[in-house]
């Protein structure tokens, strides 16, 4: 074997192996070229998941905010209407006729649990008085004892406030039965 042949056949092998390397590389560069796509695929699944549960979450969110403010409003306007029945109420109490009044200032004597010596209100009350009356700026009276010890305050704001704490309930369950 010549020194062409040895060279030759040196060559020869470095070309095979270069070409089983070359294929090799390629094999393995195919290899990680699929990974890499199925990698990108899954982190594009996920991300899409991702997205897709922010999305409903936010879509609860306002769902939610829409629900509070709905109820907020739907509480608001039944509050404004309770009032509007206690100010009716309120309206009523102050347009009594002079009968009613009269009635009014004799079943506020037989309220009090003293003796009255002193009576105060608005001024059409005074007529009805038969002891001793001091005009006020509230509507309705306010019955005293002879002594100033005792009192009983019938002005029309206090009836309406304690009628509404006795029966702020019932009014809004009558008004909101229904709903």
């Amino acid at each position: 074997m010549g020194l062409q042949e040895v060279k030759d056949e040196i060559l020869n092998e470095a070309e095979r192996k270069s070409q089983e390397l070359e294929k090799e590389g390629e094999k393995e560069a195919e290899e990680i070229i699929k990974s890499a796509e199925e990698e990108a695929e899954q982190i594009i699944e996920n991300s899409k998941e991702k997205v897709e549960e922010e999305k409903e979450t936010i879509r609860k969110k306002q769902v939610s905010k829409a629900n509070m403010e709905a109820k907020q409003k739907i509480q608001k306007a039944k509050e404004k209407s309770v009032k509007k029945s206690f100010s009716s109420f309120e309206e009523e109490i102050k347009n009594l006729s002079e009968s009613d009044r009269e009635n009014f200032v004799e079943n506020a004597e037989g309220l009090a649990n003293f003796e009255v010596g002193r009576v105060k209100g608005s001024k059409e009350f005074e007529e009805f008085v038969d002891s001793d009356f001091e005009e006020i700026n509230a509507e309705g009276l306010i019955l005293e004892s002879s002594n100033g010890e005792k009192s009983l305050n019938l002005t029309f704001s206090r009836i309406k406030e304690e009628y509404k704490k006795k029966y702020r309930s019932d009014v809004a369950k009558k008004l909101f039965s229904e709903v």
